[in-house]
């Protein structure tokens, strides 16, 4: 993506504010593949819903995209059918639930921002034309920080980092947290340690990451939950039916939705009415102009 590009892309997203109705856009990110990330999207959104949350979920992990497949859900458009044929957000996503909806992922989603400004302006316009209708945007973005969806990992209000207690890992989470760090110290970045097999894995895991960032990056992601390996959830992914559907009693479900209530609190500031909160097409401009500006 062009610096250009960035520049406009921030200020689209944090520009535009809608008083009457606040939507948080939540970045789902996690350092290398293989920990759970969109496993953990899926059932992350359906337990939001189940609070009476609405909730989209745009797949951005490029190339890699599988939120279809885990959902159970067949969509008859993806997101690069749509901005090359110019179709509505509203007419390709899949409603799976009154509260939770997914727009599908397609190959070469990076290359078209990368190579053509006017499916990036298109984006934006479309995801400003739904925002009004939702609580919660999730983006599942692809393992690590490419270049392309740096900005919009810098651009959302709040970024859910999934890692597990694997050394390598824990690793790759940290190269997240140093790209993303080194362009906004204060991007609210939480910690998901997925996983687990004992209950002190979690914490002490994220500890680990958080003293090392403390360190060398001068900040840290905050303490959201851990969550143990369950052999429920792995029937789940193999029938293609998300857990918290399938099995809403297992211990998996169990710590989801303590994970979300813990989450709910930790934006609950972000929906009192006195707080102004920056749109997330503010927030891309924002960061693709400091993008810009560094690369310059």
């Amino acid at each position: 993506m062009s610096n250009d590009q960035a520049e406009k892309l921030r200020m689209r997203i944090s520009g535009e504010r809608h008083e009457d109705h606040e939507t948080l856009v939540v970045g789902i990110a996690s350092g290398k593949g293989g920990v759970g990330k969109s496993v953990f999207c899926v059932n992350f959104s359906i337990a939001l819903g189940q609070l009476n949350k609405k909730v989209l979920i745009i797949d951005l992990d490029v190339g890699m995209g599988n939120i279809e497949q885990l959902m159970g859900k067949t969509a008859q458009f993806n997101i690069v059918d749509a901005l090359k044929n110019k179709l509505p957000f509203k007419d390709i996503l899949v409603n799976t639930s009154p509260h939770v909806a997914f727009i599908a992922g397609g190959s070469g989603l990076s290359s078209l921002f990368h190579l053509n400004e006017e499916y990036l302006q298109e984006f934006l316009n479309q995801l400003e034309c739904i925002r009004k209708y939702y609580d919660f945007i999730l983006f599942d973005f692809g393992a690590g920080a490419s270049d392309d969806m740096l900005h919009f990992m810098l651009a959302v209000n709040r970024l859910i980092l999934v890692t597990t207690p694997e050394p390598t890992a824990m690793a790759d989470s940290y190269s997240v947290m140093k790209i993303a760090y080194a362009q906004n110290k204060e991007i609210d970045i939480s910690c998901v340690v997925n996983q687990i097999m004992k209950k002190s894995e979690g914490w002490e895991t994220w500890k680990r990451l958080s003293s090392v960032a403390n360190r060398f990056l001068g900040n840290s992601p905050s303490w959201l939950s851990a969550i143990h390996r369950d052999i429920d959830l792995l029937k789940s992914v193999r029938k293609q039916f998300p857990c918290m559907l399938s099995a809403p009693q297992s211990r998996y479900c169990v710590e989801m939705r303590l994970l979300v209530r813990a989450f709910l609190i930790q934006c609950g500031e972000r929906f009192h009415p006195k707080v102004v909160v920056p749109s997330f097409a503010d927030k891309v401009r924002k960061y693709l102009k400091l993008i810009g500006g560094n690369r310059a």
